[in-house]
């Protein structure tokens, strides 16, 4: 649920929610987003999610839920080979290959929106008692097929004795993918205590596709409070939900708030939230560390008359993981989660993710690895969980990012080649003192081939990562930098940093 406990395998045939809240907020109440499909799939996207939360409700509880909803364009190697296959008889006969598999796939996710939704209030019980024991009640917002999320929780909780945790405040559909009569709607109605909306669009054509349904998201029902979004498109609730949820009058944006969050800024560098607010709210000395890594890559120039040295170094970080030409084309470099993602690709770690892992955990894993195998002898950040990690002192972790940093150079990996070459000699000699047969000299040696693969296991793990670090530009300064980055995230502490 909200941990990396569950499979990444998007077939997975236990998939969780994943509850994330925009930030640290003790209420008793929570808004609860649930988006639909193909959103989430990515850091991005689910970053995307986030920022569209109206800054009027940043003062309030706000969780995002995540499921596995997979993405129209995430096609298996099977279909693939299908669409190859069709492609050799007729482009035609190609085109429909793959649409007659999109069409699969989505009653697929469609399938699995209502087992998320049957799961939906036992996962977020269990959440809230766990990490908000204080909230009471929560308000639903479901959009496409997560408001057959919503719908499915809601069909179930008025067919089942009524629970009394968590109070349901209001719900609020937009763009729903799913389908209620009014007697369920009614049901529905009689478990909740605040009101019961369907935000639809009669232009909504995405909805269309779902032929056999006649979807709340394009139509009126009875017993909802049915606002007509005039010339909304599927994909326009998002961006803009601060306006639906004000023509729907939902009751959580009229409330009072000390003050409205910070609007993004015209500056890629700057909006690069992940990484900029992280270095910005840092301790100097980590920053410090971390531009001196940076620093170390040929790649980089930042300048020690930068007044804004936080910014300064996330444009130069941003920079390192791009490819210059096509940095130079887009007019800035990768952004931080992208980075993230592609690091985790290059050392095949995309397997050993949550479908929807935050940013923390991206880091953790990338990190773990690459310690595991930079020290085949083993270290401390190999293991460290994310709170045991935090309470490392500073001056300890810039040690050991320091020495893997030294790791990483590709002086290094000679290095561990050499050693590597070498290092069955010692174990050989040993083996061999004292033998006087050719018999004994053999079973010396197959005595020993245990700590010889041992030890050319080890050597070998460690060259493999060394040399995938030095070849790529900038690799070796990048990810220190990014250890960094990782230890001022726990420092700072922000649950909408994480």
């Amino acid at each position: 649920m909200d941990t990396l406990n569950a499979s990444p395998n998007e077939a997975s045939e236990n998939p969780t929610f994943k509850f994330s809240p925009l930030r640290k907020v003790e209420s008793t109440e929570a808004n609860i987003f649930i988006h639909g499909y193909s959103a989430g799939h990515d850091l991005e996207d689910r970053q995307t999610l986030i920022r569209s939360i109206p800054p009027e409700l940043h003062d309030q509880l706000n969780i995002l839920a995540f499921w596995p909803s997979s993405h129209f364009l995430r096609i298996s190697s099977t279909t693939k080979k299908l669409i190859f296959a069709a492609s050799r008889i007729h482009i035609i006969a190609s085109a429909a290959a793959l649409a007659v598999d999109r069409v699969v796939h989505f009653a697929l996710i469609r399938a699995r929106a209502e087992e998320m939704g049957s799961a939906l209030f036992n996962e977020l019980e269990e959440y809230l008692l766990r990490h908000h024991p204080q909230v009471t009640r929560v308000n639903l917002i479901g959009h496409s097929l997560g408001g057959r999320v919503v719908v499915t929780a809601l069909k179930n909780r008025s067919l089942s004795k009524p629970r009394e945790y968590p109070q349901i405040g209001d719900v609020l559909l937009m763009a729903a993918a799913a389908k209620a009569s009014s007697a369920e709607a009614a049901a529905m109605l009689n478990w909740i205590e605040g009101r019961l909306i369907n935000a639809y669009s009669k232009d909504d054509n995405v909805l269309r596709l779902n032929a056999d349904e006649v979807c709340l998201g394009r139509n009126e029902i009875m017993f909802f409070e049915n606002v007509h979004m005039q010339g909304f498109g599927h994909s326009d609730y998002w961006p803009k939900l601060r306006d639906v949820m004000k023509k729907a009058g939902f009751s959580a944006l009229s409330r009072p708030t000390t003050g409205l969050a910070p609007q993004p800024e015209n500056d890629f560098a700057k909006n690069d939230v992940q990484l900029y607010q992280v270095l910005r709210h840092s301790d100097s000395g980590l920053l410090d560390a971390a531009i001196a890594h940076l620093k170390s890559s040929t790649w980089t120039s930042i300048q020690d008359s930068e007044t804004d040295r936080a910014l300064a170094f996330t444009r130069e970080l941003q920079a390192v993981a791009g490819h210059c030409l096509v940095n130079f084309a887009r007019g800035n470099g990768l952004s931080y989660l992208k980075t993230l993602e592609m690091l985790t690709d290059h050392y095949g770690l995309t397997s050993k993710l949550h479908h929807c892992t935050k940013v923390v955990e991206y880091e953790e894993v990338l990190l773990k690895y690459v310690f595991q195998h930079a020290f085949p002898d083993g270290h401390q950040l190999t293991s460290a969980t994310v709170v045991q990690t935090k309470a490392i002192p500073q001056s300890t972790y810039l040690e050991a990012v320091d020495s893997l940093a030294k790791q990483l150079k590709l002086a290094s990996y000679f290095q561990s080649a050499v050693q590597t070459s070498s290092a069955p000699e010692p174990v050989i000699a040993e083996a061999m003192a004292g033998t006087s047969t050719i018999v004994d000299t053999a079973q010396a040696y197959l005595r020993s081939a245990p700590d010889l693969l041992r030890s050319l296991e080890k050597e070998s793990a460690r060259v493999l990562t060394n040399l995938k670090t030095a070849i790529k530009p900038g690799y070796s300064a990048l990810i220190p930098a990014i250890a960094i980055v990782h230890y001022a995230r726990l420092q700072v502490d922000e649950e909408d940093l994480m």
